[in-house]
């Protein structure tokens, strides 16, 4: 070996091997004390990056589960106020089943009323509960509900009465409220039924029609989840036969809020008899049933505050057009509310009619099916108008669909009864009537054509059985994942009492004042029930979800927490036996580096 003093190699390479051990032992000891396996991505870039995206994920799941038990929470306070409201219909139902019980006085009665006003102002104060300064059951959260298909009817026709709003508003507002978001307005329901209806399926189940039975497909009736079926004969109901002796021609009569002023049926002659017929039943049960009927479906009558005109006069016509009745009306300024109204009954078609027959069944032996409706039927078509143009703005301004479908659905139209249309609906929902059902639907038919009498009469019932299994319009959101699209969307109902059926216009209409109104008010009661109810059961599936949403992110959290903690966690044992080999090695690499600095000292011996 040669001896060198100017480069100590061997000290040099001993100092190398000193350094590593350093090195070694500085990270052994950075381990130690972190407790972490990797402290920077120069200890493992790869496994580094995996880990903080880990740990990323965690903090957002820990995020998470404080948004789902807020939550929690939010949805706690929505289901407490709606229970209380569910609580106060309860008593209110049996208030009002308490009023209809005549053992009770108008007197007993007010008193009763007094209490539920009382209970209308705490359902309104349920409704404004809050959370982190958000009300909750105003509408805000996720518009209306619908208790039933009669529901989404009455809620519609309820907005379509806006005085503030343009007809085209107004419709495209009311479709709006009424669907709870389902449908955006008139085009986007057109749109959504005509896709529906050229999709191949089952047309008439998208609708909620019922060709195979009796019932009228009223939206009172059974197929539209009323209790009892609606027929052609017992959809106008009448108590025995309704003829009679006639009113004096001149003289009126008031009926349910509306004043009638009737045409002279007197003499001998074939016409006069068939006006002292009609004009006899009219005053005595159809003109009362038939607005019954209206006031059952739509909640319209003519003692409403807000009603434009309460008279009507009955005419007759004798006219080879097609026209079996009609109700004309003026509209008022700027297309508002009916300024007048008259009644006039075709007897061309209605002169002679059965008198053994309640429902005014015409004679006729032509076998035209357009000459074979009742007249009760008819009749209530037109009171429907009648109705509508005396309580709802820019009611002549609707299309020509809304006003005949409207009509149409009072009464029903899907069976083959005396003034059914069931050819028309069947023609109308196969492919081959797919253009007449468009041109129903944007004006387009044909003059006299009854398209957009069935056209109408479907959509409706199609937005009717639609949005009455819907959910109200989802505006909450609740972010329970750690990506964009994990989220739980929630719609929160209106559940003050307008939207329940108990005010209107800000005047509470459920009255028990007398034992007629309380009797009706066990229908709005029941309506109401039915719509807080069903906004409590979506609560509770919400909550339930929560639920396991909790249980889903704890586990989550636990398994990706051990996943981070196999990468990034140090083996505190094998890091302890590394730093002990690491400190031997570095105190050994320093007693060596010591040995070699005095191997260059040996040279100086060869100077003695």
């Amino acid at each position: 070996m040669t001896m060198t003093v100017k480069n100590n190699l061997s000290a040099l390479n001993t100092l190398n091997q000193l350094d590593r051990n350093q090195s070694d032992l500085t990270k052994q000891l950075q381990k130690l004390s972190s407790g972490m396996n990797i402290n920077s991505a120069k200890d493992d870039a790869s496994a580094y990056s995996i880990s903080e995206r880990m740990r990323a994920q965690i903090r957002g799941l820990d995020q998470d589960l404080k948004n789902t038990q807020n939550a929690r929470a939010l949805m706690n306070t929505a289901e407490g106020a709606v229970q209380s409201t569910i609580e106060i219909l309860k008593t209110f139902k049996d208030k009002a089943l308490d009023a209809a019980n005549d053992t009770n006085t108008d007197t007993d009665r007010a008193t009763i009323q007094r209490e539920l006003d009382q209970l209308i102002s705490q359902i309104d104060d349920n409704a404004y509960v809050t959370y982190n300064g958000k009300i909750l059951l105003d509408g805000s959260m996720g518009g209306n509900m619908a208790a039933d298909e009669q529901g989404v009817i009455i809620d519609f026709m309820g907005y379509l009465n806006n005085a503030h709003l343009s007809a085209q508003e107004a419709l495209d507002g009311a479709i709006n409220y009424a669907s709870g978001g389902l449908f955006q307005n008139e085009e986007d329901l057109k749109t959504k039924f005509l896709a529906d209806m050229s999709g191949g399926g089952d047309y008439f189940n998208l609708c909620g029609i019922n060709l195979d039975n009796e019932d009228t497909g009223s939206i009172t009736g059974s197929d539209a989840g009323g209790e009892k079926a609606k027929t052609a004969e017992s959809i106008v109901p009448e108590e025995g036969l309704p003829y009679g002796a006639p009113p004096e021609g001149g003289s009126t009569s008031t009926i349910n809020g509306l004043t009638v002023e009737w045409p002279d049926a007197s003499g001998d002659s074939a016409e006069a008899k068939a006006k002292a017929a009609i004009t006899s039943a009219l005053s005595s049960q159809w003109l009362k049933n038939c607005m019954d009927l209206v006031t059952e479906s739509y909640e319209l009558n003519f003692m409403d505050p807000n009603t434009s005109v309460r008279k009507m006069n009955v005419v007759f016509e004798d006219k080879d057009n097609g026209r079996l009745a009609a109700v004309s009306h003026v509209p008022g300024a700027s297309g508002g509310r009916a300024s007048s109204l008259t009644l006039i009954v075709n007897l061309h078609y209605y002169g002679n009619i059965d008198k053994n027959d309640p429902n005014g069944k015409p004679l006729d032996e032509s076998g035209d099916p357009t000459l074979q409706s009742y007249l009760d039927r008819t009749l209530a078509h037109e009171m429907t108008h009648a109705l509508m143009a005396a309580n709802i703005d820019h009611f002549s301004e609707m299309p020509l669909y809304i006003k005949e479908g409207t009509a149409e659905l009072v009464h029903g139209i899907d069976d083959n009864g005396n003034g059914g249309r069931m050819p028309t609906i069947k023609a109308l929902a196969s492919d081959a009537g797919r253009a007449r059902l468009e041109a129903a639907l944007a004006g387009t038919s044909p003059s006299g054509s009854e398209d957009p009498y069935v056209a109408g009469y479907m959509l409706l019932r199609y937005m009717a059985h639609q949005a009455a299994n819907a959910e109200p319009e989802k505006r909450l959101v609740f972010q329970i994942g750690t990506k964009a699209n994990q989220a739980i969307k929630v719609g929160l109902a209106d559940m003050r009492s307008e939207a329940l059926g108990l005010k209107k216009n800000g005047k509470i209409t459920c009255q028990v004042t007398t034992q007629k109104k309380a009797t009706s008010a066990l229908t709005t009661i029941d309506r109401a029930l039915t719509k807080a109810i069903k906004q409590q059961t979506s609560i509770g599936a919400v909550q339930s979800r929560l639920e396991f949403t909790t249980e889903n992110l704890t586990i989550a959290h636990e398994n990706v927490t051990a996943s981070e903690s196999t990468i990034r966690d140090a083996d505190m044992a094998k890091t302890f036996t590394d730093y002990t080999k690491a400190n031997v090695l570095l105190q050994t690499a320093q007693s060596m580096l010591a040995q070699a600095n005095q191997n260059s000292s040996s040279a100086l011996s060869l100077l003695q």
